[in-house]
C-alpha cells in the first residue's frame, strides 16, 4: 500500500468511526449479529463515501484476555473487526482510547496496528505518550504538502480522582507539538500547514458551545461531566450541529492544550470519540470541535444511531474543513442485533423514561408525551 496520503481530484475524504468497543474474540451469536450491523455501517461507509482515509477514534477493542501472544490476539481481532475497510485497501490510522490504556499492553497494540498493512503513520519516539503522529498529505499532483493530520494520544484515568477522573494531554505532549509544527513550518519556508487533530477524550472547550438549561428545557438538557459543572445541565447554543446526549467527559483540568492550538496556528478542526451519545459540531475561537458517537453496537449505544462522520476537504482551501455525521438508521440500513425499544429510542431517552412520562402528564397528557418522545426520537 501507498504510504502517502494526496488528494484525489481535488479533494480528500476522511471517513472517521468513534468508539467501537468490539469483542476481541467472537463466540456467540449476539456478538455476531453485533459485529453484523458494525459491518453494514462500514461498508456503507466505503462504498458510499469512498473516503481516502479511515481514522479510528480509539477503543477500538474494548477487551483484554491473558494469552501467550496479546499482539497475535489484538491483530486478529482488529483484522476481523475492520475486514470491510481492509477489504476496499483504503489507509487508516488511529488513536489510543483510555480502555485500550487499561490493561498496560500499549506497547503490544500499537505493535498490532503497525502490523497490519493498512494502518500508515509511525509514533514518534520523540513524544511522550504510547502513539503520537502526524500524517501530512500532498495535493493531487503529489508535490506539495498541503494538510497536516495530527494524532494524539490523550492517555486515560488521572492519578487523582479527586481532582479530575479523566488524565489529560500533558505539558510535555504540548510541549512536543509546538516543536514539531514549529519544525513542519520551518520545512515548508514558513508556511504553516492547515492541521486536523484526532484524539480520544474531548477538551474542556466543548463546553464553550453549550448554555445552562432553562427549566422548560430540562427534558432534553444534560447533565454536566465535571466538577462544579455536574450539579448544572445544559443544551446547545444555537448553531450548534448534531446531538447532545451526555455532558462531555473531558478532564476536569486544562494545561493548555486548547490554547497552544490557537497559538500556533495550525488546527482547523479537532475530532473526539469517548461520548458514544454525542455527535455534536460547533466552533470554539475558529476551531472546529466535533465529536462522534460510537459507531459499533456492544458499548452503550444510541439506538440505531451508531455513526461514521466524513470530514471533506477541497484542494483551493485546504484550511476549510466540511464535515458531516450520518447514521446507521438515516443510511437506511437495518439494524440484525437491536430490539425495538433499542432501534427507537436513544439511551436518554431511556433513562428518563419516568422522568419524560411525568412532565408530560404535568405539560398536557398524551400531548405532551407525544411531544417528548417526537423529539427525543427526531
Amino acid at each position: 500500500m501507498n504510504k502517502q496520503l494526496k488528494f484525489k481530484d481535488g479533494k480528500f475524504k476522511i471517513m472517521v468511526l468513534g468508539d467501537i468497543h468490539e469483542r476481541l474474540v467472537i463466540d456467540n451469536k449476539e456478538d455476531e449479529l453485533k459485529q453484523k450491523d458494525a459491518h453494514k455501517l462500514f461498508e456503507m461507509g466505503v462504498k458510499a463515501f469512498q473516503p481516502d482515509l479511515v481514522v479510528l477514534l480509539g477503543d477500538t477493542c474494548s477487551e483484554y484476555q491473558e494469552c501467550e501472544d496479546y499482539t497475535l490476539l489484538h491483530k486478529q481481532a482488529l483484522e476481523r473487526i475492520l475486514k470491510p475497510i481492509l477489504d476496499a485497501n483504503i489507509p487508516m490510522c488511529y488513536v489510543l482510547g483510555n480502555h485500550e490504556h487499561d490493561a498496560g499492553r500499549e506497547t503490544e497494540i500499537v505493535e498490532a496496528y503497525k502490523q497490519i498493512d493498512a494502518f500508515i503513520g509511525e509514533n514518534d519516539e520523540t513524544a511522550p505518550g504510547d502513539f503520537n503522529c502526524n500524517i501530512l498529505v500532498k495535493d493531487s499532483k503529489g508535490e506539495e504538502d498541503i494538510l497536516n493530520l495530527w494524532f494524539i494520544d490523550s492517555n486515560n484515568l488521572a492519578e487523582d480522582q479527586s481532582i479530575s477522573k479523566y488524565d489529560w494531554v500533558h505539558e510535555d505532549q504540548i510541549e512536543w507539538y509546538e516543536k514539531k509544527a514549529q519544525e513542519i513550518k520551518d520545512n515548508h519556508n514558513g508556511k504553516t500547514i492547515p492541521a486536523i487533530l484526532f484524539q480520544h477524550m474531548p477538551v474542556i472547550q466543548e463546553y464553550d458551545l453549550m448554555r445552562e438549561a432553562k427549566p422548560y428545557e430540562y427534558f432534553w438538557s444534560v447533565p454536566g461531566f465535571i466538577g462544579p459543572l455536574e450539579n448544572k445541565r445544559f443544551v446547545k447554543k444555537d448553531g450548534v450541529e448534531g446531538y447532545l446526549g451526555e455532558g462531555p467527559c473531558s478532564p476536569a483540568i486544562d494545561k493548555g492544550q486548547f490554547k497552544s492550538w490557537k497559538k500556533v496556528g495550525d488546527i482547523k478542526a479537532a475530532f473526539f470519540g469517548h461520548d458514544h451519545l454525542n455527535d455534536f459540531t460547533g466552533v470554539v475561537d475558529d476551531i472546529i470541535l466535533g465529536q462522534n458517537k460510537t459507531s459499533g453496537f456492544h458499548a452503550y449505544t444510541d439506538g440505531c444511531r451508531a455513526t461514521i462522520r466524513m470530514i471533506t476537504i477541497d484542494e483551493t482551501e485546504p484550511e476549510k474543513i466540511n464535515t458531516r455525521i450520518y447514521h446507521f438508521k438515516d443510511l437506511g440500513l437495518k439494524s440484525e442485533s437491536l430490539d425495538f425499544i433499542q432501534r427507537n429510542f436513544n439511551d436518554r431517552t431511556l433513562i428518563n423514561t419516568n422522568k419524560v412520562i411525568a412532565g408530560a402528564l404535568i405539560a398536557g397528557g398524551a400531548i405532551g408525551i407525544g411531544a417528548l418522545i417526537k423529539h427525543f426520537m427526531g
